[in-house]
């Protein structure tokens, strides 16, 4: 089966990036984020200054303890941070040789125990929901199970290329998960790709221009959830985690990403780990000049100093240097510049929303706080990433994906 989008475009970022052999490339600081897990409650089990193993347990959530992050390295914590409120802000490991935790693997896997082994090596948090985009609680059974293998974002590498060198460790991660879903487990490639079949597993590959590879396209068009139900989906790269724990009772720390911009020499494909200081990956490949770094792609990453969780790509932008001084005149025009925030009927709109969306009604509801239309007009099947095109194509100038997220927490509070 091959589903063809006829709308949708790709932001123009420079040539596609031709990455080459992987390189690998362990950095000297890694860290875990809070931004990953939102509203988490941390139950530290180490302090400030431990040595820790690969895989062992770091922290988990008060209120959910499934919800637990064990180290992707051996090492030493320099730091722990707070946020606002006792929230969790990055956990900091100083890279070190030293042992790996061993898992015990389950010999003949049955959902249980590939439920119980997920959780105890912290790959559990991988898993997301549709509606709200949220870690799923492990007991419950979604309808369908969607593992995401392509990426059509600017300048991302290529998931078949990724796999194919690991077919066997995707094979086994598909056969396992397909055991949490209640109903099909489809994966969703590029069309022509060549992914390992499982069976059970039912392949449904993707063509177009952006948003064809986001995991909210693919729901819309094989099991919507705007009426009712509840899906959950995972990114190829975990899968390939879990497989790989299921063959050899280690934990894969490792991850692939794509390095690639103008603000970069030349593109990179890197193997590292979650949590990767991204001034380290890109030390000695920038160009001259003043740069952003982006965890993610151009249009819906974000800046900050370590590779967030389920990012395969970081992005090297050039960035213009802000004026020292600014004339009150200036000042005035670039706030008079933000508008009041109303959205202009435009073609690009039509392109830029995710399938089934009336781009403008939908953006007008989230920009009012409208929870109830915005809800009819389609929220629910919708998460942060999908409405990331549209943000770029409307120059900017507002978050969608922020409004989005609060009527999103609007509906999940009422239920």
């Amino acid at each position: 089966m091959t589903v063809r989008m006829a709308g949708g475009f790709k932001p123009w970022f420079g040539p596609e990036p031709a990455y080459g052999a992987e390189i690998a490339l362990l950095p000297e600081t890694v860290a875990l984020l809070g931004e990953d897990t939102p509203h988490l409650r941390p139950a530290f089990a180490v302090e400030q200054g431990a040595r820790v193993a690969a895989g062992e347990t770091l922290f988990a959530d008060r209120r959910r303890p499934e919800l637990r992050h064990v180290a992707p390295v051996a090492g030493t914590v320099t730091e722990i941070r707070r946020g606002p409120r006792r929230s969790f802000d990055r956990l900091v490991i100083a890279v070190a040789e030293g042992e790996a935790r061993s898992f015990a693997v389950p010999a003949q896997p049955e959902r249980e125990s590939v439920v119980a082994l997920m959780i105890e090596a912290g790959l559990w948090p991988g898993l997301r929901t549709r509606p709200f985009d949220r870690v799923p609680h492990p007991g419950q059974v979604p309808e369908a199970l969607f593992v995401t293998a392509i990426d059509t974002r600017p300048l991302a590498p290529d998931p078949a290329a990724i796999i194919a060198p690991r077919a066997d460790w995707f094979a086994g991660g598909l056969a396992a998960l397909r055991l949490l879903s209640g109903g099909r487990t489809y994966l969703c490639p590029a069309a022509g790709a060549s992914l390992p079949a499982v069976a059970g597993v039912t392949a449904a590959a993707f063509a177009g221009s952006h948003p064809a590879g986001l995991v909210g396209t693919h729901i819309h068009h094989l099991h919507p959830v705007g009426a009712g139900g509840t899906v959950w989906h995972v990114g190829y790269q975990e899968v390939l985690a879990l497989g790989h724990l299921l063959a050899t009772g280690r934990l894969w720390s490792r991850r692939l990403v794509g390095l690639a911009g103008d603000g970069l020499r030349q593109p990179a494909l890197v193997e590292t780990v979650p949590g990767a200081d991204l001034h380290e990956l890109c030390r000695g490949r920038l160009v001259e000049g003043p740069v952003r770094l982006l965890s993610g792609s151009p249009i819906d990453g974000r800046i900050g100093r370590y590779l967030a969780r389920g990012h395969a790509q970081v992005s090297v932008l050039r960035h213009a240097p802000i004026p020292e001084r600014r004339s009150w005149l200036g000042l005035a025009a670039d706030w008079l510049g933000r508008g009041s925030g109303a959205v202009l009927p435009n073609a690009l709109h039509e392109r830029a929303a995710p399938p089934g969306i009336l781009p403008i009604p939908f953006l007008r509801a989230i920009g009012a706080g409208d929870v109830e239309t915005a809800r009819r007009l389609g929220a629910l099947e919708l998460a942060e990433e999908d409405l990331a095109l549209l943000t770029h194509a409307d120059g900017g100038t507002a978050d969608f994906g922020r409004m989005l997220r609060r009527v999103l927490d609007e509906l999940e509070a009422a239920q």
